[in-house]
Order: C-alpha cells, then structure tokens, then sequence
C-alpha cells in the first residue's frame, strides 16, 4: 500500500492498495474493484468526480498479484488541484462481503510557476532576487586571437555606449577553460561597435564565443 506524500500540479500520482480476507488477513481479490473519492482540504464534495459517485481502482497484473490495486489520477488545475492545499485519497473496498477502508494525504505544489511570488513564504525575497537577477549581464566573447589577452576581451553583443559603465564589477565566465574563474573589471570601453573590457590578469586568454556573466 503507498501514495506519495507530494505531487507536482500538472504531474500524476499513483497510489495503490492491498486487500486482505477480514477473518485471515489472507491477501485476497476485493469482491469488486474498489471505489475511491479525492476530497481538498476539509471540503466534503469529492474533487475527483462530478457526482458523489466514486472513481474506481484497477486490478494490478491479476496473473501475478492477489488483491493489488492501483490507480493513476492527473494532478492538473483542470482538475481542481491547488497549489498548497492538501488532499485526502479515502477508500473502500468490500472482501468476502465485509467493508473496509484506508486513507492517504497528499500536498500540491505548482513549484513550475513562471513566476516566483515568494521564498519560503517571503515575498520581499523574492522582490529583492527579481531585482538583483536584473542586474546581471550576460556576454559572449568575440576576437581574434590576435587580440586575446589575459587582461582584455572583447564582446559584441555588449554595446554600452558610456565608457567606465562596468568598472568595479566581476566577470564569472560560464563556459571553456576560464568555466567558473572570475575577475574585476578595471576599464570599459566601446570600440567599434563591440564592448573592450579590461580585467586583471585571468589564468588564460579567453577563448572566442565562451560566455560570461557580469554581476
């Protein structure tokens, strides 16, 4: 017997059951297929039908189990699932004429949301990322090696037109060689339509189309 104890929205969850000869304990086939209903928070209308009626479970691999049950159900907004709230699987199944039932609970999240309203409930930290991610350059490298140095690189795809915009900020470089190494920069300035940034001496010249960022 198992459920998850979380799900993503949009995700499914399986959850399963064993049913059991009430006088025995004897893993035994359910008399029919066992019914269950999905219910949000302390609601008292089942979500996972239109009806009061419940869904039914499936018999498992009938050649090679005796009494096991599973079920699939889709998680999704459409289906009236919640970011947060908390849901309660009840169940039922009847065996040799006699009823009994088992429970499973199960929180929604929605942790794919496009955006991030709150970090670990705080909706200022969240602000304060937003802001500070916005600052945040990204570049690609772009020369000859005729040009390379260890202290200075260019980038076509930064154009800012102000010399000394980027002085005093670090460049982290995100791919090749240089991959994790960072260093300040000293001097900025357009040349040609292409940004030329000096730095202090990195380890090795930064190769052509290896990115960046400037934080």
């Amino acid at each position: 017997m198992g459920c998850p104890t979380e799900v993503e929205i949009g995700d499914s969850l399986v959850f399963s059951i064993c049913t059991h000869d009430p006088d025995t304990g004897v893993l035994t086939d359910a008399d029919a297929v066992p019914d269950y209903w999905v219910y949000e928070d302390e609601t008292g209308v089942s979500i996972n039908a239109s009806t009061p009626l419940a869904d039914v479970m499936a018999k498992l691999d009938d050649a090679h189990t005796t009494g096991f049950y599973t079920e699939s159900i889709t998680c999704s907004a459409a289906n009236g699932y919640e970011n947060g709230k908390s849901y309660t699987i009840y169940i039922e199944a009847t065996v040799d004429g006699d009823k009994g039932g088992i429970c499973y609970g199960f929180k929604a999240y929605d942790r794919r949301k496009a955006d991030v309203i709150a970090i670990s409930t705080s909706t200022d930290a969240a602000d304060k990322l937003e802001a500070s991610a916005e600052t945040i350059v990204l570049g690609t490298v772009s020369h000859d090696a005729t040009i390379a140095t260890t202290t200075i690189f260019y980038s076509d795809d930064i154009t800012e037109a102000t010399a000394d915009h980027y002085n005093g900020r670090i460049v982290i470089f995100t791919s090749g060689d240089l991959t994790g190494q960072a260093t300040d920069i000293t001097d900025y300035e357009l040349v040609a339509g292409e940004g030329k940034f000096t730095v202090t001496a990195l380890t090795e010249l930064p190769a052509d189309n290896v990115t960046f960022v400037i934080v």
